[in-house]
């Protein structure tokens, strides 16, 4: 394909580099394919994949990782025709086993959280900590309060959690986020905590930082903190993991009465390597804000998504 485009550039760059959802998307549009047609094709060659986790992987939610995902993915290769093997070689390696197995008691191990969680061991390598530094707290409330401007970015979400030590003399949380899309992030207005380390993975978009707490805590106690994140990533959803200590996650999103999406959904998976479960639409109230609330969830990732077209 001709490198002079600068589509073709771009799509050039992301075979070369990824991530693995960028590249797909560009594959998928350079194809000229809708998601429908590809579907079809892909079903023509006995490798069905369903239209929402082809939505899911170009969007960073999910990849393939299955046995039949995978094979389906070649076929995709050459369907949208790229060379084969360029996509799956983007994916890394299988999602890490053995040191991933170790987990507090109330958290969902990095495995299930987290479809590059070599990724989020980097960076919390870089910020001299280990895999179990974002278990050694347990969430068990959970609410987030997200706004979304007129541009379609989300620029602020408003997290307030109750979380309780999980061995003696914590005296920090630590935080993952992942996003697959172009962003800055800044922690403003810390409430019961103040702002530690940071550190990220450019490969798999990892950002991890610390909050500090105001004293260590004993193992079981309870603490309640506050923090803004503020972006300004073009973001089609907002991911929760939910551990089993969690008692109520409620997730808010308000948007600009001048660029309302034209639907709203949740959805929720057991863990990042099994297959979403069904949309549930979600109603935008009068003030413009869409929410997802739970009581007692089931362990798992919990996302409130928008789609503009």
């Amino acid at each position: 394909m001709p490198t002079h485009h600068p589509e073709a550039a771009r799509l050039a760059e992301a075979l070369a580099s990824g991530p693995f959802s960028l590249a797909l998307r560009l594959a998928l549009k350079s194809s000229g394919l809708s998601l429908d047609r590809i579907q079809v094709r892909l079903r023509e060659r006995d490798a069905a994949v369903s239209k929402t986790a082809l939505s899911n992987w170009q969007s960073g939610r999910t990849q393939p990782e299955r046995p039949d995902s995978l094979r389906a993915l070649a076929v995709l290769e050459d369907i949208v025709g790229v060379p084969g093997g360029a996509l799956s070689a983007l994916l890394g390696p299988p999602r890490p086993r053995g040191r991933w197995l170790t987990q507090a008691p109330g958290d969902m191990r990095a495995d299930q959280a987290w479809a590059r969680p070599d990724g989020l061991a980097r960076a919390l390598e870089r910020m001299g900590a280990g895999i179990d530094a974002v278990s050694r707290m347990a969430k068990v409330a959970i609410h987030i309060v997200g706004t979304v401007d007129q541009d379609q970015r989300l620029r602020t979400m408003r997290h307030q959690l109750v979380l309780r030590a999980e061995v003696d003399g914590v005296d920090r949380h630590t935080v993952a986020h992942r996003s697959d899309v172009p962003r800055t992030m800044e922690i403003t207005d810390t409430v019961g905590c103040r702002l530690g380390r940071r550190r990220a993975d450019a490969e798999t978009g990892f950002t991890t930082f610390e909050l500090l707490l105001d004293r260590p805590l004993r193992a079981g106690e309870l603490v309640s903190v506050a923090y803004t994140m503020r972006t300004d990533a073009k973001e089609p959803y907002h991911s929760q993991r939910v551990g089993r200590a969690t008692r109520v996650a409620g997730i808010q999103v308000r948007f600009s009465a001048g660029a309302l999406p034209v639907r709203v959904y949740r959805t929720y998976l057991p863990s990042i390597g099994e297959p979403e479960c069904d949309e549930t639409e979600v109603a935008l109230g009068a003030s413009y804000t869409a929410q997802v609330t739970v009581a007692d969830p089931a362990p798992g990732i919990y996302r409130l998504c928008w789609d503009w077209d």
